[in-house]
């Protein structure tokens, strides 16, 4: 079966993907044909692509520390009222004199090392990432040549880690343009296309918008969802994990996979349907159960 998986970008979100992918495995599903994904996404699609399952992606997952991979001393401090406000200050300063508050050059080496240097050439399932060109304001499709810094790309939230600079091109996060990438998926003749979005729209309480950062972030949100909805429209199936999660949560592992792991059970019906299988029937699992115990009884 001829199949795409797109997963979209989300931040610590993202780690909800690991929930969907261990129930496509558990479930018996055909591995994808084609995988596509922007951001966090993009990351846990090219693990994937890699040949890594669900359950090795989670175990990275619990071991990784944001806080390691980034060069600002503001992020090493311990986690007190005022190491917050010297956090916001060193992150204010670094805006004010630079591109952003991180080179992003410690993400990039630990990208290296999970992939082991691979390109796009050399994964197991054929893979593309989005990343977004500031200077044209159109989006670039990655899907040959090294991977990691085609990731890194990808995940170049604005503000937070500096632009890629490549071949005169200047790249952020794809999640301006395209943070569910089925149109990459469709042009490369995908009609089947399984979307994992784990950053729905949502409409908000003006009590949400109560500070200059998150009615930025909300306005970043507003604009990615316009421009995500056509490429959405594209999919056959898109399965939504919803939950009280932030996109800087990365400590919350457990919870963005059972996030994940809660959308492949509301969308279970669709799942089954998109790859033909037989629904689920009580009375048949325990007959098969019951029949197995029977041939193995002494």
């Amino acid at each position: 079966m001829k199949w795409a998986l797109v997963l979209s970008g989300g931040g610590a979100r993202g780690l909800a993907h690991i929930g969907l992918l261990r129930g496509l495995e558990r479930l018996g599903c055909p591995p994808p044909s084609f995988i596509a994904g922007t951001s966090m996404g993009a990351i846990v699609g090219a693990l994937y692509a890699a040949g890594w399952s669900a359950d090795r992606i989670e175990s990275y997952a619990h071991k990784f520390e944001i806080r390691h991979f980034l060069e600002n001393p503001g992020y090493r401090l311990p986690d007190f009222a005022l190491s917050r406000l010297l956090r916001a200050g060193i992150a204010m300063g670094a805006l004010a004199t630079g591109r952003s508050m991180d080179s992003g050059s410690k993400v990039l080496a630990e990208l290296e090392r999970l992939l082991e240097g691979q390109r796009f050439e050399d994964l197991a399932i054929p893979f593309a990432c989005v990343a977004t060109e500031l200077c044209s304001g159109k989006e670039r499709v990655f899907d040959s040549g090294p991977l990691a810094i085609a990731l890194r790309a990808s995940m170049s939230v604005p503000g937070v880690f500096a632009p890629v600079a490549l071949g005169g091109e200047y790249l952020v996060d794809g999640g301006i343009v395209n943070n569910l990438p089925c149109s990459v998926a469709y042009a490369r003749g995908f009609k089947k296309i399984l979307a994992s979005d784990v950053s729905p729209f949502l409409t908000q309480s003006p009590t949400m918008l109560a500070s200059g950062v998150s009615i930025l972030l909300r306005s970043f949100d507003v604009a990615a969802n316009a421009a995500q909805a056509p490429s959405q429209a594209l999919a056959s199936l898109v399965v939504v994990s919803d939950g009280d999660l932030t996109s800087y949560q990365f400590d919350e592992v457990d919870k963005a996979i059972s996030m994940g792991a809660d959308g492949f059970s509301a969308s279970l019906p669709e799942i089954r349907r998109f790859f033909r299988l037989k629904p689920f029937h009580l009375g048949e699992f325990v007959a098969k159960l019951l029949r197995w115990n029977d041939s193995t009884a002494p």
